[in-house]
């Protein structure tokens, strides 16, 4: 919490994605949000069963923002969903029943398509991956609970080629395209980027007035908007005893976007005998 112009203002916390919610950072941040410390959680990477994860938790999905989309996590009604008999798949298709308890939609002895549904559902249909005639996959569709298409997938070679994200609408919103399985470039909103953290970053640098707090040290750091601090939890050193090293570059180079750094007094300490200069440093409680 901080005092911007007279008024207290809350600090916003941004996360990569749903996928690593134990990890102590990510944990930590979601604690603040679901405690009322912390305003609003906003997320770098969408996903399509976030509402649903987001209400197992604990947290109320209007308090979470997908930087992706730019727009708020809804509600969904899972009644809604895609039920996998409701599927359109050619007349003298079949369906079997796998091991990983996916679907194989068969025609005339070949899978053209596997269907999977999400966990704690009666079987709504989450992705169905379509496979072309040499059984490599062709594209992928991947659904939200309410039955909206979130995103399709092209390959090509069974490589991914371009991601389009629906998000829930009936047009694309954004594009990500890859070569040779990294992502190369994203569309958004009638405008492109040469990276998908360029992205990420100006739509939190559109809320100049915010303050925002990121605990990971991987892409984060990339993506990170403007008057962002990092927070570090878990200690300053890694498994080899060195510091981390997307911190101390934060660290060393004055003109890095970050230019806060929250730590524990023992964190304080051992950086400073390592001589690191300590005017980013900021003791907290963590």
């Amino acid at each position: 919490m901080a005092k911007s112009d007279g008024k207290i203002t809350m600090t916003i916390e941004i996360i990569n994605s749903l996928t690593y919610t134990d990890s102590p950072g990510v944990a930590w941040q979601i604690e603040r949000v679901k405690s009322g410390k912390s305003s609003a959680l906003w997320l770098a990477t969408p996903h399509e069963d976030a509402a649903y994860l987001l209400v197992k938790m604990g947290l109320n999905p209007a308090l979470v923002y997908d930087m992706y989309a730019q727009r708020y996590v809804e509600n969904i009604n899972s009644e809604d969903g895609i039920w996998w008999t409701d599927l359109p798949v050619p007349n003298n298709a079949q369906f079997i029943l796998n091991k990983d308890r996916t679907k194989s939609i068969m025609s005339f002895g070949h899978e053209i398509a596997r269907v999977r549904w999400f966990n704690d559902s009666q079987r709504i249909i989450q992705a169905v991956v379509w496979y072309d005639l040499d059984g490599k996959i062709d594209y992928k569709d991947i659904y939200r609970r309410d039955g909206k298409l979130f995103a399709k997938q092209y390959f090509s070679e069974g490589n991914l080629l371009e991601s389009d994200f629906y998000v829930g609408k009936k047009v694309v919103q954004i594009r990500d395209f890859y070569f040779e399985n990294h992502r190369n470039f994203v569309y958004a909103y009638d405008q492109k980027y040469p990276q998908a953290e360029d992205y990420i970053a100006s739509v939190g640098n559109k809320w100049p007035s915010e303050t925002f707090n990121i605990t990971q040290l991987g892409r984060e750091i990339h993506f990170a908007p403007k008057n962002t601090t990092l927070t570090i939890i878990g200690g300053v050193l890694d498994e080899k005893g060195q510091v981390w090293h997307n911190l101390a570059l934060v660290l060393r180079e004055e003109a890095h976007k970050i230019k806060q750094v929250i730590v524990t007094q023992r964190d304080f300490d051992v950086l400073k005998s390592l001589g690191f200069a300590t005017h980013k440093l900021r003791v907290g409680r963590i």
